[in-house]
């Protein structure tokens, strides 16, 4: 008898049972859509819908930095109105009927120290039927220029540009974190294109183990039709070659459930059209140095960035807090000259060579009696910037443990595509001895299903630890805030 060859027996039996039956469970007229890993991870860096989610959250961030502007932007307002009035005179001198009319126009500015300037412009009109005025219709017009400075609350750039401040760091820290929802939906995609790349793998597995067991059966009928096996001995392989349908069964699903992740981290519209992995896992060995990858993870983790950026808003917004405590004191004053005329251009030519004037200057006060809202504010925010910093060493920590175990993950995942690859090829050659054996009489089918279903694991193991190890190499990116995209 020639020598067995368990290499052609796996080729020959393979390729009939891949012309046998379909290789997926969708339709056949569906031709599935060939995705590398790079592709995979650019479309789902242009349509997944969390990411998506994370760049509004940019926008809702612009948009409170543009809120905070607000306080400084100058506040221009006009208005213009005319009443008149008829009524019965009660007295020798009553008026009768009386027109008033005003047209008026002001800027309010407030500047970064917390100075208000306020620049009006007033005018008016009345036209009365009265003995009691000099001269009839009266004409006024005037300028009034009032200055408000804070000297406790609100005083200087420092508490002014503070909410402006806060905002603008706020948005700096969303902009990372986009980077950093990035670098992670780069990884899950990575791992998930990796458990579809091992689901196919594994139904090719089974299909080869459903054909072995299928061969034996073949060969048991063979022998128990030439009378060397007793006819009982033909349950055995039978119910193998059922259960390893099962198994197959359960590797299908294995594919539609990997497919779905994968196509849910994409937003994939096409969801009844398979993909076909075109890409294999890496298994070139890296050394990696726990030291190096640390220092890069925190130096450049887009989360730390923003955990950073947030500790200085809330720092801004504390600075605010603490500053609303203080009482209100002001200082205010305004200057003004006008004229008043029988007419409106006479009353302008007055305000210019004969100005009336007016001039005001004072103080103001104000404090709540028990301050507890500004005192309340000055706690949360106290509360807030600890919270911050607290969530910065909490997620400092978390890093330097992800990193030890993804370093030893690299390290032991090496070892253990080493260690499978050798599993495989012993596995192979004892099932080479055993069907020899058995094609000798001198093993039983149980033997032989034994040692087909121990190679059917060894190879379904070193799949596995490849696609651990690509997965793996994903991760340390991952931590390190790195998005890697081959070309």
């Amino acid at each position: 008898m020639k020598p067995f060859s368990l290499s052609l027996l796996i080729s020959i039996t393979l390729g009939l049972y891949l012309a046998a039956k379909p290789t997926s469970v969708y339709c056949a007229e569906q031709l599935p859509i060939e995705l590398s890993i790079s592709e995979a991870v650019r479309m789902a860096l242009k349509n997944n819908l969390n990411l998506k989610l994370r760049l509004e959250d940019v926008v809702v961030a612009e948009g409170s930095a543009q809120e905070a502007e607000a306080p400084f932007d100058a506040l221009i307002s006009a208005d213009v109105g005319a009443t008149e009035e008829t009524t019965t005179p009660v007295t020798i001198e009553g008026i009768e009927q009386e027109r008033t009319s005003a047209w008026n126009a002001s800027v309010l500015k407030r500047f970064t120290p917390g100075t208000e300037v306020d620049l009006s412009w007033k005018n008016g009109n009345l036209d009365t039927d009265s003995n009691f005025y000099l001269f009839d219709p009266i004409y006024n017009t005037g300028v009034k220029v009032g200055v408000t400075q804070p000297l406790l609350k609100g005083l200087g750039q420092e508490v002014q540009l503070a909410e402006l401040k806060a905002a603008r760091k706020q948005l700096a820290a969303q902009s990372f974190l986009v980077d950093s929802e990035a670098a992670n939906l780069a990884a899950q995609v990575k791992s998930a294109y990796w458990e579809l790349v091992f689901a196919h793998q594994n139904l090719d597995v089974l299909k080869l183990a459903l054909a072995l067991a299928e061969k034996l059966r073949n060969d048991t009928e063979a022998k128990i039709t030439a009378g060397k096996l007793a006819s009982i001995d033909i349950y055995q392989p039978e119910s193998e070659v059922a259960r390893r349908e099962e198994e197959l069964i359960s590797g299908e699903r294995a594919i539609g459930f990997a497919e779905d992740n994968l196509k849910l981290l994409l937003n994939s519209q096409d969801w009844l059209t398979p993909f076909k992995t075109t890409d294999v896992p890496e298994t070139s060995p890296i050394n990696p140095q726990i030291s190096t990858i640390l220092e890069k993870a925190l130096a450049n983790r887009p989360d730390i960035k923003a955990a950073a950026l947030q500790i200085q808003a809330s720092e801004y917004q504390l600075r605010k807090a603490k500053d609303n405590i203080l009482p209100a004191l002001d200082i205010f004053g305004a200057v003004g000259f006008g004229g008043t005329a029988d007419t409106y251009g006479n009353a302008l030519d007055s305000s210019l060579n004969d100005a009336e004037t007016q001039w005001q200057i004072g103080l103001s006060f104000s404090r709540p009696f028990n301050n507890s809202l500004a005192e309340g504010q000055y706690r949360q925010a106290n509360a807030f910037l600890n919270k911050n910093r607290t969530s910065l060493e909490l997620l400092k920590q978390d890093i330097r443990r992800t990193v030890r175990v993804t370093v030893r993950d690299v390290e032991l995942a090496l070892k253990a595509i080493d260690a499978t690859n050798k599993t495989a090829i012993a596995t192979q050659k004892r099932l080479e001895a055993e069907q020899i054996k058995f094609d000798a009489g001198r093993s039983t089918t149980l033997d032989v299903l034994i040692a087909q279903q121990d190679y059917s694991n060894a190879l379904s193991a070193e799949n596995s630890t490849k696609v651990i190890y690509a997965q793996t190499l994903a991760e340390l990116d991952r931590i390190q805030g790195i998005i890697r995209i081959a070309e």
